[in-house]
């Protein structure tokens, strides 16, 4: 006849077992929402990366191609310069 230490120790490996094949995450002590709480963190994280792109390369001076062909125009004498000063305030406007 077994003991009775060994009908709780059977019983313990059942339910460990069972557990075990139930649950993927078995062991660890985060569970579902330790999951989506750690999801959740690296979108917010992420997403702040990205915003902080935007802001920096958004505020960064705006002297581009736009700028230059109008220089150009200028320069060939296509455009006068009342016409070069109202055009270069409306695209620093933007």
């Amino acid at each position: 006849m077994d003991s009775p230490h060994s009908l709780v120790d059977r019983k313990n490996l059942v339910t460990t077992t069972e557990a075990m094949t139930m649950t993927w995450y078995y062991g660890t002590p985060m569970g579902w929402g330790g999951f989506t709480m750690m999801t959740l963190t690296m979108l917010l994280f992420w997403g702040g990366v990205v915003a902080l792109v935007v802001i920096v390369l958004r505020r960064l001076p705006h002297d581009g191609s736009a700028t230059r062909i109008l220089e150009q125009r200028l320069a060939k004498g296509e455009i006068d310069t009342e016409e070069f000063d109202r055009i270069r305030r409306t695209l620093d406007s933007r």
